[in-house]
């Protein structure tokens, strides 16, 4: 797997039960057609609106990988754009910019960076299943940010 775009799945699954979790999980993996990954493998992907890019290593010392995920929250606006949204803004991220809870990128992005490690094996399903899980626990969290940027 080097790169997955946007994996759409079929309208059969009710994806609202997280008894039906295993069956998304399966499908999903059957979309995926390649057989071996390929250390580092980069994907990107959006989900309620917010895009993703992921990066998959593999360290063999400890047998571990490791799935970093950056959210692109949305941008802080230049001062000739919206300068009271952009105070705003700053007011509010700068802590956490500092804290290292979240990173302003070049083209002033807000990014929130996820890093799930975990074992093997590394075959689609287990990847999407972690994907899905480090995204169900920050859900609330993405969720909050992102209304902050856009209120």
């Amino acid at each position: 797997m080097t790169a997955i775009q946007e994996i759409e799945t079929s309208a059969n699954i009710n994806r609202t039960s997280p008894l039906n979790l295993d069956s998304l999980l399966d499908e999903i993996a059957n979309q995926i057609t390649e057989d071996s990954i390929v250390f580092p493998s980069h994907f990107s992907f959006t989900r309620n609106n917010i895009h993703f890019a992921g990066q998959l290593l593999y360290t063999k010392e400890n047998d571990l990988y490791c799935l970093n995920l950056v959210a692109n929250l949305g941008y802080i606006p230049f001062s000739a754009e919206d300068k009271i949204r952009r105070k705003k803004l700053m007011v509010t991220f700068a802590p956490l910019f500092l804290k290292g809870d979240y990173i302003l990128s070049q083209n002033s992005q807000i990014q929130m960076i996820l890093i799930t490690n975990f074992t093997g094996p590394a075959n689609a399903k287990k990847i999407m299943e972690v994907i899905t899980y480090t995204l169900l626990d920050m859900q609330e969290n993405l969720k909050s940010i992102q209304k902050s940027i856009f209120a």
